[in-house]
């Protein structure tokens, strides 16, 4: 007699159903509530005044996907617990994000992260980081909505088109109508519902197995206990050291360099506070990967004695929570519903942030400039608020379309996942990297590292994914499936050969050959792209900037100051060294109360007459409050620092005193930034 087949009842419908409506509507009560202050700033910021709490757990929903949550547990299923030690690397680089990164962006008030690096080198490098943000970001999206597509067809049967298709319209909706603020707060309600997910689907697997002891003697028994791989070999797939060093590495690109999550942690009141986000993020962050490793642990020992893949239950990896959910829960009405939430939770809460940033770049960094190239004048903050609303649609859309594309991927959507972050998020994160630390690194340098890097990371990842190196898996049996389920030869010899074979083993042998004629470069471990495109875009950054003549007095303000910030107790000639060629910061003594000034013209959004912030006319004014009066035209203008003038409102962040030595700003425009009362007034 064949097993019965458990499929979504009335009840979980409804509790998935209520969830995603719940998720639209939030967007709309908060765009609603909010549409006296429909700015720019405000949909694509969330007004920069966000708590930090929420503001925390958004920042890891916007990784945490269902890519995390149906791909790590059969990630321990397959290979064991040594996937763990990545947690590791939480507690490094989500700090040194935090600490040695995200700073000079939260002083510098930008909306796109890109633009520092117009500032610290030149336009080129700007628009060459961007467009590399939004093809990591648009790959990653693809895979994030295909992964609980599939988990939705695993249990209802429906197509995995139209569970595409659901959340791509649901995502782009809240994100439409609620911008940042609704983004935040949908991901701080996903949060909570991921965790009692988790939490409920470990209580009754744990309960099934007759508790957590016996569920890690099986898993012991099985081999899935290993902790103890230390080998240095970068081929093997998954070691201490490809969790920690290389885990470090993608863990940067995520928090670093990454659009999405820079978007949120200057939506917080000061930087104090932000930081404390970054805290917590790790903190929980950390939480949520203990959480999926104990359901992969339960996974394995749910399915020990005869595994789904083997017998054909189903046909994908990352169908297995969603079956291991409907066989230990399927009887209680309406939790199976509540944990294909989780996942529609995970996977919402990372597009919408993605959605939202890829709007602030395309806005910031190309429609503005080119707009304003060709038609010499800026556009209005009324214009502005509704382009950002349509390009969240737009990408929206996008991204829902590439969902489908992800169809064609097969079962390496962990893998994959990862792989982007390394071979694309890793040279955008090197290229920050170059202008922070480096500061003889010209723009020359910093084009060829990008261009280097992002060129022969893509070779090794797209080589790697298609020549399939057969990274041996653990041991998988059949032995306790009931006759009925492997009786079915057609099914077992696809990955057997043969029936005899398949009740006398207990090892899933890979299809295909060894990979003995596999290039070597391709069986290294994805975990390790990260790694490698941060060393050849430093070391072709350096070489190319040395040759071509390297960049002198860079603003130390743009700089992360090794000397100041690690070595603050050593002797001042030690942390001038350490300056690396850095220039020194603007002589406040050369400031003056005039009313002198060397002036930008400014149109209403606070931008200069090319759109890019560089100095253009040369005007005398007096000082009147926050703006500046011209004496010949009588035109109000902002303040002369480009920095201290808010790119999307125009608002000026920071009052600045006037110079009387119109030839020094000139000669000094891109290295002067506000006067350390900035730091007070913010701080």
């Amino acid at each position: 007699m064949a097993e019965e087949v458990i499929t979504f009842h009335w009840a979980d419908y409804l509790v998935l159903g209520v969830f995603l409506v719940f998720s639209a509507l939030l967007g709309a009560v908060i765009g609603f509530r909010d549409r006296k202050k429909a700015t720019s700033k405000e949909f694509l910021m969330g007004g920069g005044d966000m708590h930090w709490i929420p503001v925390a757990l958004s920042m890891q929903a916007s990784f945490l996907s269902a890519i995390f949550i149906l791909s790590t547990p059969v990630e321990i299923y397959n290979y064991g617990t040594i996937y763990s030690y990545l947690g590791i690397s939480y507690f490094t680089a989500i700090p040194i994000a935090g600490y040695m990164y995200l700073p000079t962006f939260y002083r510098l008030r930008l909306i796109s992260a890109y633009e520092y690096l117009e500032i610290r080198f030149n336009r080129t490098v700007r628009l060459a980081g961007a467009i590399t943000f939004c093809i990591m970001v648009l790959l990653y999206m693809s895979v994030v909505l295909y992964t609980p597509a599939i988990a939705l067809a695993q249990v209802t049967g429906l197509p995995v088109s139209f569970s595409i298709v659901l959340c791509g319209v649901v995502c782009t909706i809240y994100t439409v109508l609620g911008g940042m603020k609704a983004t935040i707060w949908n991901d701080f309600i996903q949060m909570i519902v991921i965790l009692v997910g988790l939490l409920v689907i470990i209580c009754l697997g744990a309960e099934e197995q007759n508790g957590m002891n016996s569920v890690w003697k099986e898993n012991e028994e099985g081999g899935r206990i290993i902790f103890d791989e230390f080998s240095p070999d970068p081929t093997i797939r998954t070691t201490f050291w490809t969790q920690t060093i290389g885990g470090t590495f993608v863990s940067l690109t995520m928090y670093a360099s990454s659009q999405t999550i820079i978007q949120k942690f200057l939506s917080v009141k000061t930087l104090k506070k932000a930081q404390l986000s970054i805290w917590l993020a790790t903190v929980t962050s950390v939480l949520f990967l203990i959480l999926v490793v104990i359901v992969g642990l339960i996974m394995y020992a749910h399915f020990a004695d005869c595994d789904p893949l083997l017998t054909g239950k189903v046909e994908k990896t990352d169908q297995m929570v969603p079956l291991l959910v409907m066989e230990v829960m399927g009887h209680l009405h309406g939790l199976p519903g509540l944990f294909i939430a989780t996942a529609f939770s995970a996977a919402l809460s990372s597009v919408s942030g993605s959605v939202n940033a890829l709007a602030a770049v395309t806005l910031i960094d190309f429609i503005r400039p080119i707009y304003f190239h060709y038609k010499k004048h800026h556009i209005s903050e009324k214009s502005s608020a509704i382009l950002s609303r349509v390009l969240a649609l737009i990408f929206g859309l996008i991204t829902t379309l590439m969902g489908f594309v992800a169809q064609f991927l097969g079962d390496l959507v962990l893998q994959i996942a990862l792989s982007i972050f390394g071979f694309v998020g890793g040279p955008l994160t090197a290229l920050l990297s170059l202008g922070l630390f480096f500061p003889f690194v010209n723009s020359w340098g910093a084009l060829a590292g990008l261009i280097s890097s992002l060129g022969i990371c893509s070779w090794i990842a797209i080589g790697a994914i298609i020549a399939k190196y057969p990274h041996p898996i653990l041991d998988r049996s059949v032995e306790g499936c009931p006759v009925d389920v492997v009786g079915n030869e057609s099914t077992v010899t696809s990955y057997f050969f043969n029936s005899t074979a398949m009740m006398e083993s207990t090892v899933m042998p890979i299809p295909g050959d060894d990979g003995t004629d596999v290039l070597w470069i391709y069986k290294v471990s994805h975990m390790y792209y990260g790694l490698i495109a941060m060393v050849i875009a430093v070391v072709v950054g350096i070489v190319v900037s040395l040759i071509t003549g390297v960049a002198k007095d860079t603003d130390p303000k743009l700089l992360f100051s090794w000397g100041d910030n690690c070595c603050c107790y050593c002797p001042r000639s030690v942390r001038d060294c350490l300056k690396c060629g850095a220039g020194e910061p603007r002589d406040e003594e050369d400031e003056s109360l005039d009313g002198s000034v060397e002036k930008k013209e400014m149109d209403a959004n606070g931008l200069d007459n090319d759109g890019f912030g560089e100095f253009v006319t040369e005007k005398h004014g007096i000082e009147d409050g926050h703006h500046y009066e011209d004496v010949d035209t009588g035109q109000t203008f902002r303040p002369t620092n480009v920095y201290d003038i808010d790119v999307v409102t125009g608002s000026n962040n920071n009052k600045t005193d006037a110079s009387d030595n119109v030839a020094e700003k000139r000669s000094s425009r891109k290295s002067s930034l506000s006067s350390d009362e900035y730091d007070k007034t913010h701080f």
